[in-house]
């Protein structure tokens, strides 16, 4: 076999790992998506290669919490745009629309990086009441350069890997939200620099550590 059909194979058998309802491991059912993703953009595969389906399937791909943070928009924003996804809001919720298995990748990393902020903000926070600082805007901070450095590195693997929108997707949720009002998400400033800076490290950092070997 070619080293396309090779990749074709490969990327079956990680869509299997990335069923969670056969791997037990969220992480590792995860990652394993994430690799199919880079497959799929590296060899030019399609979804309709994998599945052998005439027509794109579509799914709606809802993430809901129970905190509404404002910085779960601005980073569902960073990630539908480089999962070759659209983007929308039904009441507190967050919603990825695309095609099937890119809408699942993009929700499963929302999820991921949703936790992985909750934690090391939250732990930042507590560093800085545990030594008796001011704790204002560290959170706040840390979630905001997570984003810009999470950006950074998602763009420039966009760029590398030519990732764009399939275009019958921007045009079906283009008739599908016809009509809409636009909303406008505002995430806290962030006005501590150090707390900041760890956040963009991590942000830059996140998907390098978590991915599988090539």
């Amino acid at each position: 076999m070619n080293k396309r059909e090779d990749a074709l194979d490969l990327i079956r058998k990680l869509f299997n790992l990335g069923d969670k309802e056969k791997n037990n491991s969220d992480q590792e059912a995860e990652l394993a998506i994430l690799k199919a993703q880079k497959l799929m953009a590296k060899y030019d595969i399609s979804i309709e290669e994998i599945k052998e389906e005439k027509e794109p399937e579509y799914a709606h791909e809802m993430c809901e919490h129970k905190w509404n943070y404002g910085y779960r928009v601005p980073l569902a924003q960073v990630l539908a745009k480089n999962f070759r996804c659209e983007l929308y809001e039904r009441g507190k919720s967050i919603v990825f629309m695309g095609r099937k298995v890119d809408a699942a990748i993009c929700r499963q990393t929302f999820e991921f990086a949703y936790k992985y902020i909750m934690k090391r903000g939250n732990q930042e926070y507590n560093r800085r009441y545990e030594m008796g600082y001011t704790t204002r805007g560290v959170f706040n901070s840390y979630a905001r350069g997570f984003i810009i450095g999470l950006k950074k590195s998602l763009d420039e693997q966009c760029v590398a890997l030519a990732i764009v929108t399939p275009p019958d997707v921007t045009a079906k949720f283009k008739e599908m939200s016809e009509g809409w009002k636009k909303k406008t998400t505002k995430m806290g400033e962030a006005t501590d620099v150090e707390t900041l800076h760890k956040g963009i490290k991590d942000g830059e950092r996140f998907l390098q550590k978590n991915k599988l070997p090539e």
